[in-house]
């Protein structure tokens, strides 16, 4: 459940929006009904109101309220309004039987989560403890009880917990990543290059080239990280996450237009939201505002949702740097409006307003 995070914060641009390290929505669950099934598949996408309007047909259909409160749960997470998500997903515990299943793990989780984005670390620390009291094997609740324990100053037993997870799971080298991204946030950055180093020199002859790439781009030798992402490109893996992170190396490496030929030669054959967000961001780099923002709305008129709250804050900020804050002011507006938990956007738009 723990989220790859693949790529590095471009200035005054968004690249992903990720809840603590936790990527949403993975479970599936057979007695869920039609219509939540429907409703979880949009906030997969990003579409959030539809996916509220799918809940209230589902919940008229008499659909199975644990997994449509969770549903409701999630959709409030996805716009970053966590007070409503917790009485969602208290909702649906309460729905639910008195002897704990996989759903209740899920939506427990879930709710330490949204302890955590609400600054309520003890609270969310509680619900991790009883998580792991009752599966001492879960790789996720021991990295995320590890990020509530570093929130709360407490990073000797923070490191313990990434400890236990990656001796649960030491092939997973995109958990190295995580756990080395959760501690440069918290100001730790050297203990996570320690995660990463030790990954590059566990002495594993059988990590692929695509493993090895993306380690040492995290330990910023690009040079390595291209080519073995380069060898492992060669080798068959066309992935958009290799993809990303290769034309980042190039971007690192001061060859740009390079960068540029790798985005353009993946979306010559596929499309991808992700990619042309991070074209658009190579292009802002190089002070090419007009053919970012070009990147940045192709990207938007592609039909899924998924990364349309990325895509929306950089082309707001494209049309800023182009010198148009009334354009920029017009859509900071509707953004607001649909992710209304955004401070960040927020304090952005009390700034355009005083263009």
């Amino acid at each position: 459940m723990h989220k790859k995070k693949l790529l590095k914060m471009g200035k005054g641009f968004v690249i992903a929006a990720a809840f603590i390290g936790v990527a949403l929505f993975t479970a599936c669950f057979s007695s869920e009904g039609a219509k939540t099934k429907e409703g979880i598949q949009n906030i997969q996408n990003g579409d959030f109101d539809s996916a509220m309007s799918l809940f209230s047909e589902a919940e008229s259909a008499g659909e199975d309220p644990v997994y449509l409160n969770r549903g409701i749960g999630l959709a409030y997470m996805g716009q970053n309004q966590y007070e409503f998500a917790i009485e969602a997903f208290e909702k649906a515990l309460e729905a639910d039987g008195s002897i704990p299943g996989d759903v209740d793990y899920d939506i427990n989780f879930y709710i330490g989560v949204c302890f955590y984005k609400l600054g309520r670390y003890e609270e969310a620390k509680e619900r991790f403890d009883a998580i792991l009291a009752l599966k001492d094997k879960s790789v996720d609740a021991y990295v995320e009880r590890g990020t509530v324990l570093l929130a709360l100053n407490r990073p000797d037993e923070a490191k313990a917990d990434f400890d236990k997870a990656v001796e649960l799971s030491p092939k997973d080298y995109g958990l190295f990543i995580d756990i080395y991204c959760i501690l440069r946030e918290s100001g730790y950055e050297t203990e996570g290059t320690a995660y990463l180093q030790n990954a590059v020199d566990s002495g594993d002859k059988k990590m692929p080239d695509y493993d090895k790439g993306r380690l040492y781009f995290y330990l910023e030798d690009y040079s390595n990280a291209r080519d073995f992402l380069e060898k492992a490109k060669g080798s068959g893996n066309g992935s958009e996450e290799l993809v990303l992170l290769l034309g980042q190396c190039y971007e690192y490496l001061n060859d740009r237009n390079y960068a540029i030929t790798v985005y353009q030669s993946y979306l010559a054959t596929g499309q991808s939201k992700a990619v042309y967000n991070q074209m658009g961001m190579c292009y802002a780099a190089s002070g090419d505002y007009e053919s970012a923002l070009t990147a940045f709305q192709t990207g938007l008129g592609l039909s899924d949702l998924s990364f349309d709250r990325e895509l929306r804050y950089n082309e707001i900020v494209a049309y800023e740097k182009l010198g148009n804050p009334l354009q920029a002011k017009e859509l900071m507006e509707s953004y607001i409006s649909d992710y209304p938990g955004d401070e960040v956007a927020q304090k952005e738009y009390q700034f355009l307003k005083t263009r």
